[in-house]
């Protein structure tokens, strides 16, 4: 199941909590890394969407997995969401958590698509121009995707900026595809 709705009502609860204890950042530090985890091994999302296996020996799972890591409030929230019976949203409680923090925060997450691996120089006057537009609280994430021949993507919340050589020929091919010479009957 996958209902941002509830993961996000787990999140405001726990960084409510997490505010009220001064833990906030140490929660975010967990949540990150929960995040991270699940997203990365299909096994821990398996466990956690997996209906037949029970709540005791998920959370025995998480304790093993995590104790030695996690802050026992994040370990407190896990074993509560399995008792509901809502470990299946626990990746998007995560990154919830995780938006709602840097949201709180004033951080704005900007992603950069490239074609290839900017170097040092070119990735600082990016950042630069970048943290003028956005302001300080920009955190910025890199990605390479070769289909885009050139230039680069950006995404930031609902912004999405295509400045790429893939996007420039798509706009060329759909120009002369279109021919205003020819009639159209």
């Amino acid at each position: 199941m996958n209902n941002p709705r509830i993961a996000t009502r787990y999140a405001v609860s726990l960084l409510r909590l997490a505010t009220e204890r001064g833990q906030e950042q140490r929660i975010y530090q967990d949540m990150v890394s929960l995040s991270a985890a699940i997203s990365g091994s299909k096994d821990l999302d398996r466990l956690f969407r997996s209906p037949l296996i029970k709540p005791d020996v998920k959370i025995q799972i998480v304790k093993k997995l995590f104790a030695t890591t996690f802050d026992a409030l994040t370990l407190g929230f896990l074993n509560l969401a399995i008792r509901k019976h809502r470990e299946s949203e626990m990746g998007g409680m995560a990154k919830a958590f995780v938006r709602l923090f840097e949201n709180q925060k004033g951080v704005v997450r900007v992603e950069i698509q490239t074609a290839s691996v900017l170097d040092e120089s070119n990735r600082s006057k990016l950042e630069s121009k970048l943290t003028k537009a956005f302001g300080q609280g920009a955190a910025f994430g890199y990605k390479q995707n070769p289909e885009l021949l050139g230039g680069y993507v950006l995404k930031s919340g609902d912004l999405r900026v295509d400045a790429s050589m893939a996007s420039e020929l798509q706009q060329i091919r759909r120009q002369f595809s279109d021919n205003p010479y020819l009639s159209k009957v």
